[in-house]
Protein backbone atom coordinates (compact mmCIF):
# COMPACT_ATOMS: atom_id res chain seq x y z
CA UNK A 1 0.00 0.00 0.00
CA UNK A 2 2.80 2.53 0.55
CA UNK A 3 3.99 2.22 -2.57
CA UNK A 4 0.51 2.91 -4.46
CA UNK A 5 0.87 6.45 -1.83
CA UNK A 6 4.07 7.00 -2.85
CA UNK A 7 3.06 6.98 -6.39
CA UNK A 8 0.13 9.62 -5.71
CA UNK A 9 1.94 11.56 -4.38
CA UNK A 10 4.96 11.81 -6.79
CA UNK A 11 2.08 11.93 -9.27
CA UNK A 12 0.73 15.18 -7.77
CA UNK A 13 4.69 16.77 -7.60
CA UNK A 14 4.61 16.12 -10.88
CA UNK A 15 1.06 17.75 -11.71
CA UNK A 16 2.43 20.55 -9.61
CA UNK A 17 6.01 20.63 -11.44
CA UNK A 18 4.46 20.52 -14.15
CA UNK A 19 2.35 24.10 -13.41
CA UNK A 20 5.27 25.61 -12.97
CA UNK A 21 6.50 24.94 -15.94
CA UNK A 22 3.23 25.86 -17.84
CA UNK A 23 3.54 29.65 -15.53
CA UNK A 24 6.92 29.66 -16.60
CA UNK A 25 6.27 29.30 -20.45
CA UNK A 26 2.82 31.01 -20.23
CA UNK A 27 5.08 34.07 -18.65
CA UNK A 28 7.27 34.12 -21.48
CA UNK A 29 4.69 33.91 -24.16
CA UNK A 30 3.02 36.48 -22.60
CA UNK A 31 6.40 38.60 -22.91
CA UNK A 32 7.17 37.78 -26.22
CA UNK A 33 7.02 41.67 -27.23
CA UNK A 34 8.48 43.29 -23.69
CA UNK A 35 11.34 45.37 -24.26
CA UNK A 36 14.22 43.97 -22.42
CA UNK A 37 12.42 41.17 -21.18
CA UNK A 38 14.67 37.70 -20.03
CA UNK A 39 12.87 34.35 -20.68
CA UNK A 40 13.19 32.09 -18.20
CA UNK A 41 13.28 28.17 -18.29
CA UNK A 42 12.23 25.21 -16.27
CA UNK A 43 14.33 22.45 -14.81
CA UNK A 44 13.50 19.68 -12.91
CA UNK A 45 14.70 18.05 -9.64
CA UNK A 46 14.16 14.71 -8.23
CA UNK A 47 13.98 13.73 -4.25
CA UNK A 48 15.48 10.35 -3.08
CA UNK A 49 13.70 9.19 -0.05
CA UNK A 50 14.51 5.30 1.25
CA UNK A 51 16.59 3.64 3.55
CA UNK A 52 20.01 3.96 1.80
CA UNK A 53 22.99 1.90 2.54
CA UNK A 54 26.54 2.73 1.81
CA UNK A 55 27.18 0.64 -1.31
CA UNK A 56 23.12 0.10 -1.65
CA UNK A 57 21.81 1.34 -4.89
CA UNK A 58 18.58 -1.13 -4.73
CA UNK A 59 17.32 1.68 -1.70
CA UNK A 60 17.39 4.48 -3.46
CA UNK A 61 13.87 5.55 -4.67
CA UNK A 62 12.50 8.60 -6.12
CA UNK A 63 9.54 10.01 -4.69
CA UNK A 64 9.21 13.39 -5.91
CA UNK A 65 9.53 16.17 -8.44
CA UNK A 66 10.16 19.56 -7.98
CA UNK A 67 10.41 22.63 -10.59
CA UNK A 68 13.02 24.97 -10.55
CA UNK A 69 12.95 28.41 -12.42
CA UNK A 70 16.41 29.14 -13.95
CA UNK A 71 16.66 32.73 -15.39
CA UNK A 72 18.59 33.48 -18.44
CA UNK A 73 19.62 37.81 -17.98
CA UNK A 74 22.65 36.78 -19.19
CA UNK A 75 20.73 36.28 -22.99
CA UNK A 76 20.78 39.45 -25.25
CA UNK A 77 17.87 40.25 -27.14
CA UNK A 78 18.09 41.41 -31.13
CA UNK A 79 18.34 44.95 -31.84
CA UNK A 80 14.77 46.09 -32.87
CA UNK A 81 14.91 49.65 -34.34
CA UNK A 82 12.75 52.67 -32.78
CA UNK A 83 11.24 55.41 -33.73
CA UNK A 84 12.14 56.92 -30.12
CA UNK A 85 15.14 58.56 -30.41
CA UNK A 86 16.24 58.54 -26.86
CA UNK A 87 15.97 54.97 -27.46
CA UNK A 88 19.04 52.22 -26.37
CA UNK A 89 20.30 48.83 -26.46
CA UNK A 90 23.11 47.82 -24.99
CA UNK A 91 25.34 46.08 -27.30
CA UNK A 92 27.42 43.61 -25.16
CA UNK A 93 27.78 43.35 -21.40
CA UNK A 94 26.05 45.82 -19.07
CA UNK A 95 22.98 46.81 -17.72
CA UNK A 96 21.45 50.25 -17.36
CA UNK A 97 21.28 51.82 -13.57
CA UNK A 98 17.68 53.14 -12.83
CA UNK A 99 15.96 54.71 -9.94
CA UNK A 100 12.28 54.27 -8.73
CA UNK A 101 10.68 57.32 -7.26
CA UNK A 102 9.58 57.62 -3.93
CA UNK A 103 7.34 60.82 -4.50
CA UNK A 104 7.22 64.40 -4.57
CA UNK A 105 9.00 66.33 -1.57
CA UNK A 106 6.18 69.36 -1.56
CA UNK A 107 3.69 70.59 -3.80
CA UNK A 108 5.29 74.04 -3.65
CA UNK A 109 8.86 72.88 -5.41
CA UNK A 110 6.77 69.58 -7.11
CA UNK A 111 10.41 68.37 -6.98
CA UNK A 112 10.64 63.80 -7.78
CA UNK A 113 12.59 62.59 -4.82
CA UNK A 114 13.95 58.85 -5.20
CA UNK A 115 14.47 55.64 -3.64
CA UNK A 116 18.32 55.34 -2.41
CA UNK A 117 18.15 51.55 -3.93
CA UNK A 118 19.16 50.67 -7.58
CA UNK A 119 18.12 48.68 -9.62
CA UNK A 120 19.27 47.43 -13.31
CA UNK A 121 17.32 46.69 -15.92
CA UNK A 122 17.87 46.21 -19.95
CA UNK A 123 14.50 48.27 -21.34
CA UNK A 124 16.35 51.00 -22.71
CA UNK A 125 13.07 52.49 -23.77
CA UNK A 126 13.92 56.15 -22.30
CA UNK A 127 11.74 59.07 -23.12
CA UNK A 128 11.48 62.36 -21.47
CA UNK A 129 9.20 63.09 -19.20
CA UNK A 130 7.34 66.67 -18.36
CA UNK A 131 10.15 67.35 -15.73
CA UNK A 132 12.82 66.09 -17.77
CA UNK A 133 14.43 62.87 -16.81
CA UNK A 134 14.67 59.94 -18.78
CA UNK A 135 12.42 57.39 -18.04
CA UNK A 136 11.59 53.93 -19.16
CA UNK A 137 8.27 52.35 -20.31
CA UNK A 138 8.38 50.05 -16.92
CA UNK A 139 8.63 53.57 -14.97
CA UNK A 140 12.61 53.37 -14.00
CA UNK A 141 14.33 56.41 -13.84
CA UNK A 142 18.23 56.32 -16.06
CA UNK A 143 21.05 56.88 -13.61
CA UNK A 144 24.36 58.77 -15.05
CA UNK A 145 27.10 61.15 -14.28
CA UNK A 146 25.99 64.29 -15.34
CA UNK A 147 27.96 67.60 -16.00
CA UNK A 148 28.51 70.55 -13.47
CA UNK A 149 28.67 74.24 -13.42
CA UNK A 150 32.31 74.31 -14.42
CA UNK A 151 32.01 71.33 -17.18
CA UNK A 152 33.36 68.99 -15.33
CA UNK A 153 31.86 65.28 -15.22
CA UNK A 154 30.73 64.18 -11.43
CA UNK A 155 31.93 61.19 -9.88
CA UNK A 156 28.47 60.52 -8.44
CA UNK A 157 25.49 58.75 -9.86
CA UNK A 158 22.21 60.74 -10.31
CA UNK A 159 19.08 60.89 -11.85
CA UNK A 160 19.58 62.22 -15.78
CA UNK A 161 17.90 65.44 -16.26
CA UNK A 162 17.66 67.27 -19.30
CA UNK A 163 15.26 70.34 -18.96
CA UNK A 164 16.58 73.45 -19.29
CA UNK A 165 19.89 73.56 -19.99
CA UNK A 166 21.13 76.71 -21.05
CA UNK A 167 23.65 77.38 -23.82
CA UNK A 168 27.51 77.50 -22.74
CA UNK A 169 29.74 80.34 -24.85
CA UNK A 170 32.21 78.01 -27.09
CA UNK A 171 36.20 78.46 -26.25
CA UNK A 172 37.35 81.30 -27.87
CA UNK A 173 40.26 80.40 -30.48
CA UNK A 174 40.50 83.33 -32.59
CA UNK A 175 40.34 87.03 -32.46
CA UNK A 176 40.02 89.46 -35.05
CA UNK A 177 41.61 93.13 -35.29
CA UNK A 178 39.33 95.36 -37.30
CA UNK A 179 40.38 98.86 -35.77
CA UNK A 180 41.82 102.00 -37.58
CA UNK A 181 44.36 102.63 -34.88
CA UNK A 182 45.36 106.19 -35.81
CA UNK A 183 46.16 108.59 -38.56
CA UNK A 184 49.10 108.72 -40.90
CA UNK A 185 51.04 111.77 -39.99
CA UNK A 186 51.74 114.90 -42.19
CA UNK A 187 55.45 114.66 -41.90
CA UNK A 188 57.22 112.04 -41.07
CA UNK A 189 59.85 113.90 -38.62
CA UNK A 190 58.15 115.80 -37.13
CA UNK A 191 54.87 114.15 -35.90
CA UNK A 192 53.36 113.39 -31.88
CA UNK A 193 53.42 110.08 -31.47
CA UNK A 194 49.86 108.56 -31.07
CA UNK A 195 48.78 105.55 -28.87
CA UNK A 196 45.49 103.29 -29.28
CA UNK A 197 43.79 100.71 -27.08
CA UNK A 198 41.44 99.05 -28.40
CA UNK A 199 37.84 98.30 -26.71
CA UNK A 200 37.96 94.38 -25.02
CA UNK A 201 36.70 91.94 -26.17
CA UNK A 202 35.24 89.28 -23.79
CA UNK A 203 36.97 85.98 -24.26
CA UNK A 204 35.41 82.32 -23.07
CA UNK A 205 38.02 79.51 -21.65
CA UNK A 206 37.53 75.69 -21.99
CA UNK A 207 35.00 75.94 -19.27
CA UNK A 208 32.84 78.81 -20.47
CA UNK A 209 34.10 81.64 -18.07
CA UNK A 210 34.07 84.79 -19.52
CA UNK A 211 37.66 86.92 -19.48
CA UNK A 212 38.42 90.41 -20.68
CA UNK A 213 41.37 90.92 -23.71
CA UNK A 214 42.69 94.20 -25.42
CA UNK A 215 45.51 95.34 -27.09
CA UNK A 216 47.42 98.33 -26.90
CA UNK A 217 49.07 100.07 -29.48
CA UNK A 218 52.26 103.04 -29.09
CA UNK A 219 53.74 104.45 -32.35
CA UNK A 220 57.53 104.60 -32.61
CA UNK A 221 58.66 108.10 -31.79
CA UNK A 222 61.60 107.91 -35.22
CA UNK A 223 59.40 106.17 -37.59
CA UNK A 224 55.36 106.64 -37.70
CA UNK A 225 54.73 103.87 -39.60
CA UNK A 226 56.29 101.27 -36.91
CA UNK A 227 53.95 100.34 -33.67
CA UNK A 228 54.85 98.55 -31.02
CA UNK A 229 51.69 96.32 -30.18
CA UNK A 230 50.77 93.74 -27.24
CA UNK A 231 47.67 91.92 -26.24
CA UNK A 232 46.66 91.91 -22.38
CA UNK A 233 44.46 90.77 -20.33
CA UNK A 234 41.66 93.45 -19.23
CA UNK A 235 40.23 92.49 -16.27
CA UNK A 236 42.65 90.69 -13.93
CA UNK A 237 40.89 87.12 -14.44
CA UNK A 238 43.79 85.52 -15.63
CA UNK A 239 46.97 86.25 -17.35
CA UNK A 240 48.45 86.89 -21.09
CA UNK A 241 51.63 85.60 -21.20
CA UNK A 242 54.16 88.57 -22.08
CA UNK A 243 54.22 89.37 -26.32
CA UNK A 244 55.35 92.62 -27.90
CA UNK A 245 55.33 92.95 -31.37
CA UNK A 246 56.60 95.20 -33.71
CA UNK A 247 53.66 96.24 -36.71
CA UNK A 248 54.97 98.24 -39.61
CA UNK A 249 52.23 100.34 -41.99
CA UNK A 250 53.11 101.18 -45.91
CA UNK A 251 52.44 104.61 -46.81
CA UNK A 252 49.11 103.90 -47.81
CA UNK A 253 48.45 102.40 -43.85
CA UNK A 254 47.68 99.24 -44.58
CA UNK A 255 49.65 96.28 -42.88
CA UNK A 256 53.30 95.68 -44.17
CA UNK A 257 54.89 93.55 -41.91
CA UNK A 258 54.87 92.24 -38.11
CA UNK A 259 58.24 90.77 -36.34
CA UNK A 260 58.12 89.15 -33.09
CA UNK A 261 60.48 91.81 -30.85
CA UNK A 262 61.53 88.77 -28.35
CA UNK A 263 62.83 86.83 -31.42
CA UNK A 264 63.19 89.29 -33.76
CA UNK A 265 61.61 87.03 -36.37
CA UNK A 266 59.09 87.99 -39.15
CA UNK A 267 55.39 86.79 -38.28
CA UNK A 268 53.81 84.98 -41.26
CA UNK A 269 54.58 86.09 -44.70
CA UNK A 270 54.84 89.74 -46.05
CA UNK A 271 53.47 88.99 -49.48
CA UNK A 272 50.43 90.74 -50.89
CA UNK A 273 47.16 89.27 -49.35
CA UNK A 274 48.77 87.02 -46.90
CA UNK A 275 47.07 86.71 -43.95
CA UNK A 276 48.71 88.04 -40.15
CA UNK A 277 48.66 85.67 -37.05
CA UNK A 278 49.92 86.14 -33.96
CA UNK A 279 49.79 83.49 -31.28
CA UNK A 280 48.54 84.29 -27.93
CA UNK A 281 48.42 82.08 -24.55
CA UNK A 282 46.56 82.63 -21.57
CA UNK A 283 46.54 80.70 -18.39
CA UNK A 284 43.33 81.35 -15.88
CA UNK A 285 43.13 79.46 -12.77
CA UNK A 286 46.08 76.56 -11.96
CA UNK A 287 45.80 74.19 -14.85
CA UNK A 288 43.51 75.93 -17.86
CA UNK A 289 45.93 77.11 -20.23
CA UNK A 290 44.53 78.92 -23.90
CA UNK A 291 45.95 79.35 -26.65
CA UNK A 292 44.72 81.66 -29.72
CA UNK A 293 45.30 82.98 -32.66
CA UNK A 294 44.95 86.82 -33.38
CA UNK A 295 43.98 87.69 -36.66
CA UNK A 296 45.46 91.55 -37.33
CA UNK A 297 44.32 91.83 -40.82
CA UNK A 298 45.90 90.75 -44.60
CA UNK A 299 49.18 92.17 -45.77
CA UNK A 300 48.44 94.90 -47.98
CA UNK A 301 44.69 94.89 -47.28
CA UNK A 302 42.62 97.84 -46.78
CA UNK A 303 40.78 95.71 -43.70
CA UNK A 304 42.24 94.38 -40.25
CA UNK A 305 44.28 96.57 -38.85
CA UNK A 306 44.78 100.35 -40.89
CA UNK A 307 45.83 103.51 -40.63
CA UNK A 308 43.77 106.69 -41.86
CA UNK A 309 45.26 109.34 -43.60
CA UNK A 310 45.87 112.90 -42.33
CA UNK A 311 42.88 114.55 -42.54
CA UNK A 312 40.50 111.64 -41.69
CA UNK A 313 38.87 110.58 -38.54
CA UNK A 314 39.38 106.82 -37.92
CA UNK A 315 36.54 105.05 -36.90
CA UNK A 316 37.60 103.70 -34.24
CA UNK A 317 38.41 105.53 -31.09
CA UNK A 318 41.20 104.68 -27.93
CA UNK A 319 38.85 103.09 -25.26
CA UNK A 320 41.39 103.26 -22.29
CA UNK A 321 44.17 105.46 -21.22
CA UNK A 322 47.19 104.23 -19.48
CA UNK A 323 48.38 105.68 -16.14
CA UNK A 324 50.47 108.64 -16.59
CA UNK A 325 53.46 108.64 -14.40
CA UNK A 326 54.53 111.99 -12.77
CA UNK A 327 57.48 110.83 -10.39
CA UNK A 328 56.69 107.96 -8.12
CA UNK A 329 52.44 109.08 -8.60
CA UNK A 330 51.02 107.08 -10.79
CA UNK A 331 47.61 109.00 -12.11
CA UNK A 332 44.90 107.47 -13.73
CA UNK A 333 42.23 110.10 -15.48
CA UNK A 334 38.91 110.29 -15.27
CA UNK A 335 37.58 107.50 -16.12
CA UNK A 336 33.78 105.67 -16.67
CA UNK A 337 34.73 102.03 -14.96
CA UNK A 338 31.04 100.67 -15.44
CA UNK A 339 27.65 100.93 -14.55
CA UNK A 340 26.18 102.44 -11.45
CA UNK A 341 23.21 99.33 -11.91
CA UNK A 342 25.55 96.78 -13.23
CA UNK A 343 27.47 93.51 -11.15
CA UNK A 344 30.09 91.54 -11.67
CA UNK A 345 32.20 93.80 -14.10
CA UNK A 346 35.95 95.00 -14.19
CA UNK A 347 37.82 97.45 -15.25
CA UNK A 348 41.91 97.23 -16.32
CA UNK A 349 43.69 100.93 -17.31
CA UNK A 350 46.02 100.20 -20.75
CA UNK A 351 49.22 98.93 -18.78
CA UNK A 352 52.14 101.02 -19.48
CA UNK A 353 55.54 100.38 -18.19
CA UNK A 354 56.83 101.99 -15.08
CA UNK A 355 60.26 101.67 -13.35
CA UNK A 356 61.50 98.60 -16.29
CA UNK A 357 57.78 96.90 -16.08
CA UNK A 358 54.46 97.13 -17.14
CA UNK A 359 51.96 98.35 -14.55
CA UNK A 360 48.21 98.48 -14.81
CA UNK A 361 45.18 99.83 -12.19
CA UNK A 362 42.72 96.55 -11.87
CA UNK A 363 39.50 97.38 -10.67
CA UNK A 364 37.03 94.55 -9.51
CA UNK A 365 33.33 94.80 -8.17
CA UNK A 366 32.94 92.78 -5.75
CA UNK A 367 29.03 93.84 -4.48
CA UNK A 368 26.30 95.62 -6.49
CA UNK A 369 24.22 97.09 -3.11
CA UNK A 370 26.34 99.62 -2.34
CA UNK A 371 28.04 99.46 -5.67
CA UNK A 372 31.53 98.09 -4.16
CA UNK A 373 34.81 97.79 -5.82
CA UNK A 374 38.27 96.87 -5.21
CA UNK A 375 41.16 98.35 -6.55
CA UNK A 376 45.15 97.82 -6.81
CA UNK A 377 47.93 98.04 -9.19
CA UNK A 378 49.18 94.52 -10.67
CA UNK A 379 51.51 93.52 -13.82
CA UNK A 380 48.90 91.99 -16.58
CA UNK A 381 51.47 89.85 -17.62
CA UNK A 382 52.85 88.40 -14.19
CA UNK A 383 50.14 87.26 -11.20
CA UNK A 384 51.95 85.24 -9.32
CA UNK A 385 53.04 86.24 -5.67
CA UNK A 386 56.29 86.65 -6.66
CA UNK A 387 55.16 89.54 -9.31
CA UNK A 388 57.18 92.44 -9.79
CA UNK A 389 54.25 94.40 -8.77
CA UNK A 390 52.95 94.43 -5.17
CA UNK A 391 50.36 96.38 -4.00
CA UNK A 392 47.59 95.88 -1.97
CA UNK A 393 43.56 95.69 -2.43
CA UNK A 394 41.58 98.83 -1.59
CA UNK A 395 38.04 98.76 -0.98
CA UNK A 396 35.90 101.62 -3.30
CA UNK A 397 32.27 102.46 -2.15
CA UNK A 398 30.56 104.58 -4.95
CA UNK A 399 27.29 106.87 -4.42
CA UNK A 400 23.90 106.24 -6.33
CA UNK A 401 25.27 108.70 -9.05
CA UNK A 402 28.57 106.94 -9.30
CA UNK A 403 30.51 109.32 -7.28
CA UNK A 404 33.17 108.18 -4.92
CA UNK A 405 31.61 107.17 -1.40
CA UNK A 406 34.42 105.76 0.35
CA UNK A 407 37.89 104.38 0.22
CA UNK A 408 38.66 102.39 2.86
CA UNK A 409 35.81 103.15 4.97
CA UNK A 410 37.11 106.56 5.44
CA UNK A 411 36.67 109.76 3.01
CA UNK A 412 37.17 109.07 -0.79
CA UNK A 413 40.24 112.41 -0.73
CA UNK A 414 41.79 109.22 0.19
CA UNK A 415 41.77 107.54 -3.68
CA UNK A 416 44.43 110.11 -4.19
CA UNK A 417 46.97 109.06 -1.81
CA UNK A 418 46.30 105.90 0.29
CA UNK A 419 46.60 103.52 -2.68
CA UNK A 420 50.19 102.32 -3.14
CA UNK A 421 52.48 99.61 -4.91
CA UNK A 422 55.84 98.57 -4.72
CA UNK A 423 57.43 98.03 -8.02
CA UNK A 424 60.34 96.39 -8.28
CA UNK A 425 60.84 97.60 -4.89
CA UNK A 426 60.29 100.95 -5.21
CA UNK A 427 57.27 102.49 -3.72
CA UNK A 428 54.43 104.44 -6.02
CA UNK A 429 51.43 106.09 -5.13
CA UNK A 430 48.20 105.70 -7.42
CA UNK A 431 45.93 108.51 -7.76
CA UNK A 432 42.63 106.89 -8.52
CA UNK A 433 40.53 109.53 -7.97
CA UNK A 434 39.30 110.14 -11.51
CA UNK A 435 37.36 106.43 -11.48
CA UNK A 436 33.35 106.97 -11.59
CA UNK A 437 30.27 104.77 -12.65
CA UNK A 438 27.89 105.88 -15.50
CA UNK A 439 24.26 106.15 -14.06
CA UNK A 440 23.44 104.94 -18.00
CA UNK A 441 22.26 101.15 -18.14
CA UNK A 442 25.07 100.38 -20.07
CA UNK A 443 28.40 101.64 -21.29
CA UNK A 444 29.28 103.07 -24.92
CA UNK A 445 31.15 100.68 -26.30
CA UNK A 446 33.03 99.95 -29.78
CA UNK A 447 32.03 96.30 -30.21
CA UNK A 448 33.41 95.92 -33.72
CA UNK A 449 37.15 96.80 -33.77
CA UNK A 450 38.37 93.55 -31.22
CA UNK A 451 36.35 90.48 -32.14
CA UNK A 452 36.58 86.62 -31.61
CA UNK A 453 34.74 83.34 -32.59
CA UNK A 454 33.11 82.43 -29.19
CA UNK A 455 29.16 81.74 -30.16
CA UNK A 456 27.54 83.00 -27.16
CA UNK A 457 23.88 82.52 -27.37
CA UNK A 458 21.72 79.30 -28.02
CA UNK A 459 18.24 78.00 -27.94
CA UNK A 460 17.84 74.44 -26.55
CA UNK A 461 15.98 72.06 -28.97
CA UNK A 462 16.57 69.17 -26.69
CA UNK A 463 18.61 65.94 -25.69
CA UNK A 464 20.63 63.29 -27.68
CA UNK A 465 22.95 59.97 -27.22
CA UNK A 466 25.90 58.81 -28.95
CA UNK A 467 26.99 55.31 -28.69
CA UNK A 468 29.54 56.06 -26.21
CA UNK A 469 26.63 57.39 -23.37
CA UNK A 470 27.23 60.66 -23.94
CA UNK A 471 24.23 62.79 -23.52
CA UNK A 472 24.42 65.82 -25.76
CA UNK A 473 22.06 69.05 -25.59
CA UNK A 474 21.67 70.21 -28.77
CA UNK A 475 21.09 73.99 -29.38
CA UNK A 476 19.76 75.57 -32.47
CA UNK A 477 22.96 77.28 -33.54
CA UNK A 478 24.21 74.17 -34.71
CA UNK A 479 26.27 73.11 -31.43
CA UNK A 480 25.56 70.66 -29.22
CA UNK A 481 27.21 70.42 -25.48
CA UNK A 482 27.93 67.55 -23.32
CA UNK A 483 25.70 67.19 -20.34
CA UNK A 484 26.20 63.73 -18.93
CA UNK A 485 27.33 60.44 -19.35
CA UNK A 486 24.76 57.43 -19.13
CA UNK A 487 25.96 54.63 -16.50
CA UNK A 488 25.96 51.12 -17.43
CA UNK A 489 27.17 48.22 -14.74
CA UNK A 490 28.34 44.92 -15.10
CA UNK A 491 28.14 41.80 -12.95
CA UNK A 492 30.28 38.80 -12.51
CA UNK A 493 27.25 36.54 -12.37
CA UNK A 494 23.98 38.43 -13.88
CA UNK A 495 21.85 35.14 -13.28
CA UNK A 496 22.21 35.62 -9.90
CA UNK A 497 20.17 38.54 -9.86
CA UNK A 498 16.70 39.01 -8.34
CA UNK A 499 14.35 39.94 -10.65
CA UNK A 500 11.37 42.35 -10.13
CA UNK A 501 8.30 44.19 -11.59
CA UNK A 502 9.05 45.83 -14.94
CA UNK A 503 12.07 43.92 -16.06
CA UNK A 504 14.61 45.10 -13.48
CA UNK A 505 17.01 43.43 -10.86
CA UNK A 506 18.23 43.48 -7.77
CA UNK A 507 21.96 43.31 -6.90
CA UNK A 508 22.46 39.93 -4.65
CA UNK A 509 24.93 37.93 -2.93
CA UNK A 510 25.28 35.40 -6.24
CA UNK A 511 25.38 38.26 -8.43
CA UNK A 512 28.29 39.60 -6.96
CA UNK A 513 29.40 43.30 -6.69
CA UNK A 514 28.12 45.95 -9.15
CA UNK A 515 30.96 47.47 -11.38
CA UNK A 516 29.01 50.83 -12.34
CA UNK A 517 30.78 53.36 -14.81
CA UNK A 518 30.40 55.47 -18.03
CA UNK A 519 29.72 53.41 -21.12
CA UNK A 520 32.85 50.92 -21.98
CA UNK A 521 34.15 50.44 -18.65
CA UNK A 522 34.71 47.91 -16.48
CA UNK A 523 34.11 45.64 -19.35
CA UNK A 524 30.18 46.96 -20.48
CA UNK A 525 29.54 47.19 -24.06
CA UNK A 526 28.58 50.63 -26.25
CA UNK A 527 25.18 51.73 -27.16
CA UNK A 528 23.10 51.18 -30.65
CA UNK A 529 20.92 54.47 -30.21
CA UNK A 530 17.57 54.56 -31.59
CA UNK A 531 17.06 50.63 -31.04
CA UNK A 532 15.43 48.35 -28.05
CA UNK A 533 16.82 44.83 -26.77
CA UNK A 534 13.69 42.56 -27.83
CA UNK A 535 12.67 39.85 -25.63
CA UNK A 536 14.49 36.79 -25.42
CA UNK A 537 11.03 34.47 -25.93
CA UNK A 538 11.22 31.91 -28.63
CA UNK A 539 7.61 31.57 -29.44
CA UNK A 540 8.39 28.62 -31.21
CA UNK A 541 10.24 26.65 -28.95
CA UNK A 542 7.85 27.68 -26.02
CA UNK A 543 5.09 26.59 -27.69
CA UNK A 544 6.45 23.48 -28.39
CA UNK A 545 7.60 22.99 -24.86
CA UNK A 546 3.85 23.86 -23.79
CA UNK A 547 2.42 20.75 -25.82
CA UNK A 548 4.81 18.89 -23.77
CA UNK A 549 4.30 20.31 -20.72
CA UNK A 550 0.92 19.32 -21.05
CA UNK A 551 0.95 15.93 -22.56
CA UNK A 552 3.21 15.53 -18.66
CA UNK A 553 0.74 17.37 -16.77
CA UNK A 554 -2.16 14.56 -18.55
CA UNK A 555 0.46 11.46 -18.10
CA UNK A 556 0.46 12.72 -14.02
CA UNK A 557 -2.98 12.97 -14.01
CA UNK A 558 -3.28 9.39 -15.21
CA UNK A 559 -0.94 8.25 -12.73
CA UNK A 560 -3.34 9.69 -9.95
CA UNK A 561 -6.63 8.13 -11.79
CA UNK A 562 -4.61 5.27 -11.69
CA UNK A 563 -3.48 5.20 -7.79
CA UNK A 564 -6.63 6.20 -7.34
CA UNK A 565 -8.32 3.29 -9.01
CA UNK A 566 -5.87 0.82 -7.56
CA UNK A 567 -6.55 2.10 -3.84
CA UNK A 568 -10.57 1.39 -4.74
CA UNK A 569 -9.81 -1.90 -5.83
CA UNK A 570 -8.12 -2.52 -2.40
CA UNK A 571 -10.96 -1.63 -0.24
CA UNK A 572 -13.05 -2.89 -2.53
CA UNK A 573 -11.46 -6.56 -1.31
CA UNK A 574 -12.96 -6.41 2.51
CA UNK A 575 -16.61 -6.46 1.15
Amino acid sequence: MAGVFNALTTAVSGINAQADAFTNLSNNIANSQTVGYKASTTAFADYVSGNMRLNSASQAQSNTVQAVTVQHVDNSGTATKSTNSLAMHVSGAGMFTVSKPSGVSSSASNTTTFQAQQYYTRNGDFYQDKKGYLVNTSGYYLNGYMVDSTGALSNQLSQVNVANIGFKPTTTTTLKMNAEIGKLPAQSTNYTPQSYTSPTTTTYDSSSNPHKIATQWQESSTNPLVWDMSVYDADGTGTIAPNDYQVTFDNSGNLASVVDKSTNQQVGSSTPGSTVSIPISAKYGQNDSQHMNFLLGTIGGKTGTTMVAPNAIPSTTSQAAPLTASGTTLTMGKTLLGTATGSNQSYMTTPMEVNGTQVAAKWTQSSASPPTWTVQAVNPYDSSSSSSVQGATHTVVFNPDGTMKTVDGGDPSAAKTAITASIKGQNYTLDMSGGSLTTSPTLNADTSALTNDSVVSGTYTGPSIQSDGSIMAQFDNGYSQLIGKVSLTNFNNFNGLRAVDGQAYLATSESGTPQTGVVGTNGTGSLAVGYTESSTTDLTGDLSALIVAQEAYTANTKTVTTADQMLQSTIAMKQ
